[in-house]
């Protein structure tokens, strides 16, 4: 086995949306920066056909700029995206292209001067003085040794976090601790929305969303809108469960719109009961979700109108996991932020997406909307134990219940903006993380034009 070593200011571990802007921002500072992500490719989920939230609030008003909204304004150049839809459920959505979004992550990496480091795990992190010193990656049976002064943990699970030591949350959402399921994405074309559309005109309890939601979905939106997510299809789905056609743990269908004419992608998948963290659960997820496929495919062509000729054009790399670890901050996000008037003058991102909690061992979702954006301060991406680890996207410091918002990729790539950046500021200062000036951080923020008003 060869050996490398490397130094860096900064290693942003994951190059999902959590990891790409937080490379870019840091890069755009002059830092010298490394992204290393395990898989060939860079996007995370959003390479699954998967949609962009939480770009704007149930109000109308935008809560996400900055990088991420650089990289959306570069897809639709390419006809990559259909841009941000207000949406009665999810307040908006951003269908994407999954290959287009790897490519100007890609490009918008190289632009900044972002080193990569591709097909590479972690897989050991040394500590001294609550100070990570050295990371060592595997790749293609080479060992490489990596010196950092800062380390941006991106890869979801809060992997760097766990491996240094930090203190870390997993509980699940109640008394059982079940963490919230995993989902395998695909898309399939050849849909004819006439038909389909029709049929939901003539049979409109099939787009009743549940009472607890405290929203709905009108017939007209759908036949208006540019791009949007359907949920429903319940009848269809109680009738394919009578007939032994259908036990997937779901009770409603959803497929979104993508940019490519007559396709959708689908999120009907459910793996429940698993822990993504741990081998032989996500080795069990894949393969579930992969079966599921077969099943949903039979399901679409034969019990939903407009399916009828459908056909698989791409299933996500991996699995989408919703939940799992998140690192214990110097401030956790609570609850309670809900009820505050004002978003707090620390916060350094904000979230507008809605409490959406996919039940871990049921068919059930909780979904609570929420009318504005609230913020997220900045020690809610500071390790408590760790004083150069920073951490990005999911695995930030939140309760559970705060999570079912800020996990979805909007939101993340706006938390990735803030950690690059105050990377790139504490470097700059001679400075740790927690040094950072909150005030200078938003400055800078604002100034790059990121929202957090």
């Amino acid at each position: 086995m060869s050996y490398y070593k490397k130094k860096y200011d900064l290693v942003v571990v994951g190059g999902g949306p959590g990891g790409i802007p937080a490379a870019i921002s840091a890069a755009r500072m002059g830092i010298k920066v490394l992204l290393i992500e395990k898989n060939g490719y860079l996007g995370g989920v959003a390479a699954s056909g998967l949609a962009l939230l939480g770009f704007i609030d149930r109000m109308g008003k935008k809560a996400v700029g900055g990088i991420a909204d650089e990289i959306v304004k570069r897809l639709s150049e390419l006809e990559g995206t259909l841009g941000h839809n207000i949406c009665p459920v999810h307040n908006s959505i951003t269908p994407i292209n999954p290959g287009l979004f790897r490519i100007v992550s890609f490009e918008k990496c190289v632009e900044s001067g972002a080193e990569l480091l591709l097909h590479s795990e972690v897989v050991d992190v040394k500590v001294n003085n609550k100070k990570i010193r050295q990371i060592s990656v595997l790749s293609c049976s080479q060992k490489i040794e990596i010196e950092s002064d800062i380390v941006i943990d991106a890869t979801g699970d809060g992997c760097i976090g766990y491996l240094a030591g930090a203190s870390y949350f997993k509980e699940g959402q109640d008394e059982t601790g079940v963490l919230q399921p995993a989902s395998l994405i695909f898309t399939v074309s050849n849909v004819n929305f006439e038909k389909f559309l029709n049929y939901i005109k003539l049979n409109p309890d099939e787009f009743e969303l549940p009472e607890s939601y405290n929203v709905k979905y009108t017939f007209d939106f759908f036949k208006s809108a540019k791009g949007y997510c359907f949920i429903g299809l319940k009848n269809l789905i109680k009738m394919a469960q009578e007939n032994n056609d259908f036990n997937i743990p779901r009770d409603r269908f959803i497929y979104i719109t993508t940019p490519n004419k007559g396709e959708v992608a689908i999120n009907t998948t459910r793996a429940i009961n698993i822990d993504a963290t741990n081998p032989w659960d996500i080795t069990r997820g894949e393969t579930e979700c992969h079966l599921q496929i077969l099943q949903l495919m039979k399901f679409m062509k034969k019990y939903i109108p407009g399916f009828e000729n459908i056909y698989i054009t791409s299933i996500a790399p991996s699995l989408g996991v919703r939940e799992t670890r998140r690192i214990v901050g110097r401030k956790i996000l609570k609850k309670d932020v809900l009820n505050e008037g004002e978003i707090a003058k620390d916060s350094i991102a904000l979230a507008a997406y809605n409490i959406d909690i996919h039940n871990g061992n049921d068919v059930g979702i909780e979904l609570i909307s929420l009318d504005r954006a609230f913020g997220i301060p900045y020690g809610c991406l500071l390790s408590k134990d760790i004083e150069n680890l920073i951490m990005s996207g999911r695995c930030i410091s939140i309760d559970s219940f705060i999570f079912g918002s800020t996990r979805v990729m909007g939101t993340c790539m706006a938390v990735g903006e803030a950690a690059g950046t105050s990377a790139g500021l504490a470097m700059k200062n001679g400075c740790s993380p927690s040094e950072v000036s909150v005030e200078d951080l938003r400055n800078q923020l604002l100034k790059n034009g990121v929202i957090l008003s």
